[in-house]
């Protein structure tokens, strides 16, 4: 049983699926980062120095046992960890989905008990959502990629800060950032409207500070994010958003493409 964060999940579930070539495992995760999103879907990743889930497995825990209450004690800054894959699923599944989660960040002050108790009876709907995408697709050879929204721009400026910072930025907040970045470019590529654009900015600066990138780091993070797990055939493919509700996936984003979604993610800063 792997009783934990998102990281006690996936080394767990590493761990049981290359002893003795696989054993049984159950996930009882106790954060909202674990329950919505990493104990779910069998991908048991682990980080290699500074790069990102570059060894792991696929294998599916035979039970996950969801308990909200281990949330009663989540520091709030788990809290917003956990909110960032709260957020990438509404805007997977659009509509009513997106709507409700907008309005939870929009009239209730972060982080407050009327705002923990409406994410909680959301819970079924957000992790469903992650659900009925890898039961279709378990070992991501299609649509299951679309999960990866935020996180090809986001692990690479996580890696950087693992890599560099003495206190790095948490998984949460490297996909908040990246979500930005992958907002602009789903706006100039794939006609995302601008109103979309920015109901999703909006919606994240209400969870996430801006942390401006610094210059002198860009090549260095461009460096992880084309080191990507996800590249096929010395491609990188990006899952942006159509519309909201509507992803697609973009391969051959140029670099500069890539570096101006990141200085414009900095022009939100102050």
């Amino acid at each position: 049983m792997n009783l934990g964060g998102g990281m006690v999940t996936d080394i767990g579930g590493f761990a049981a699926s290359t002893y003795m070539r696989g054993i049984s495992f159950i996930n009882l995760p106790t954060s909202l980062l674990g329950m919505v999103d990493a104990s779910i879907g069998g991908k048991n990743g682990i980080d290699v120095d500074a790069f990102k889930n570059m060894v792991g497995t696929f294998k599916f825990p035979d039970q996950i046992i969801i308990w909200p209450d281990f949330l009663d004690t989540l520091p709030d800054k788990e809290w917003n960890n956990g909110m960032a894959e709260v957020i990438k699923h509404a805007l997977l599944a659009g509509n009513e989905l997106w709507e409700k989660i907008q309005n939870v960040i929009a009239v209730n002050e972060i982080n407050s008990k009327p705002f923990k108790f409406a994410i909680l009876t959301l819970l079924p709907e957000i992790i469903k959502v992650k659900s009925q995408i890898v039961n279709a697709d378990p070992e991501e050879k299609g649509d299951r990629i679309y999960l990866n929204f935020g996180h090809t721009i986001g692990h690479g400026l996580e890696s950087y800060s693992l890599a560099h910072d003495s206190h790095p930025i948490s998984h949460g907040e490297a996909v908040l950032m990246g979500m930005i970045c992958e907002g602009y470019l789903s706006n100039k590529l794939c006609d995302l409207s601008n109103v979309e654009l920015q109901s999703l900015i909006q919606t994240i600066r209400k969870i996430h500070v801006i942390h401006p990138v610094k210059g002198k780091a860009i090549p260095e993070i461009m460096k992880f994010v084309k080191s990507d797990k996800k590249r096929a055939s010395g491609t990188l493919s990006i899952p942006l958003l159509k519309h909201i509700g509507t992803p697609i996936v973009i391969s051959g984003i140029s670099e500069n493409d890539l570096i101006e979604s990141v200085h414009l993610y900095n022009s939100l800063a102050g």
